[in-house]
């Protein structure tokens, strides 16, 4: 596999998971945020290091014939570890018989396995990545609510070799997304807990997330439909990210019709098939709006923002 590929995940899954082409599609199907984010190769296997720009300091414009000033990039060596997304799945013996066999299980539960990965996977990156990174990096607007029953606003611009998602160098390399691994060869064990005779299959795949710009990530925290950001405070949170390419504004469902409200007329746009249930044709001044059940649904604690 070429090691300089960037993509989505179903651009990367239709590139190299030739064997086991349906896993993102499993992995993907209630995850609208993760479906967004770019990914690229990490620098070894279990970890990504990276430089991380500084300062850049001289050059500009001079007379003709001028000599050209000198530029200085100052840098700084990062290091991200990547995690462990997977599980075990373990089979009784007589469910197994009851299915028609080990494989025969394995395979129905396949699906609502990779789903549920999918579900914690963009559950980690909302709430164990951006949401901290904005906070964090003071990039963070008050909607004004006291109580904690909040939702949040997110802008994301992804940039390649800043912020990113990253997947290990040996990830695809049996055609598929994800490491299926049969537990005891196959062969019947004795489950540590229950004591139950049966069969052991383990998912397993390494992926991580740099963020390495403040200039990337912002929110809006303490958002109710009693506490609206204003229609300024939404530009004013893409203005934070330096909105072009790749941005997008994240949110729980429920959210898209505050942000109708507040962005009435040019601001907010659905596009033709709005009456369909994806979400994700809503935009705001061009910039698209990813909403995802995963975001908790009004149970955010209050942030308390300088």
């Amino acid at each position: 596999m070429a090691d300089t590929i960037v993509g989505t995940l179903k651009e990367l899954s239709t590139a190299y998971a030739t064997k086991q082409p349906h896993q993102v599609e499993h992995l993907l199907e209630d995850t609208n945020v993760l479906d967004t984010v770019q990914f690229e190769p990490a620098s070894h296997t279990l970890w990504n290091v990276y430089d991380e720009v500084t300062e850049v300091a001289g050059g500009g414009f001079v007379d003709m014939d001028a000599p050209l000033g000198d530029m200085e990039v100052n840098t700084e060596l990062r290091k991200v570890d990547l995690s462990i997304l997977g599980g075990k799945v373990f089979c009784p013996e007589d469910k197994a018989l009851a299915f028609g066999g080990k494989e025969a299980y394995f395979s129905k539960k396949t699906p609502k396995i990779l789903r549920k990965l999918g579900v914690d996977a963009e559950k980690a990156v909302i709430y164990d990545n951006l949401r901290p990174f904005a906070l964090d990096s003071g990039n963070a607007l008050d909607a004004g609510s006291e109580t904690d029953l909040n939702y949040c606003i997110l802008a994301v611009r992804w940039v390649e070799g800043e912020t990113i998602g990253l997947y290990s160098k040996d990830t695809f390399k049996d055609g598929a997304l994800f490491n299926v691994t049969k537990l005891h060869d196959g062969a019947l064990y004795e489950h540590p807990t229950s004591g139950v005779l049966g069969y052991g299959v383990r998912y397993k795949g390494y992926f991580g997330m740099q963020l390495a710009n403040p200039k990337t990530v912002a929110g809006i925290f303490n958002v109710t439909p009693a506490s609206k950001p204003t229609s300024l405070m939404v530009d004013n949170l893409l203005d934070m990210v330096r909105a072009g390419e790749g941005t997008y504004l994240y949110c729980h469902r429920k959210v898209l019709s505050i942000l109708a409200d507040i962005g009435k007329g040019a601001a907010f746009q659905m596009g033709p098939d709005q009456d369909k249930v994806d979400r994700r044709i809503a935009e705001w001044n061009g910039v698209p709006i990813v909403t995802s059940y995963n975001f908790v649904d009004a149970a955010e604690a209050h942030v308390a923002i300088a």
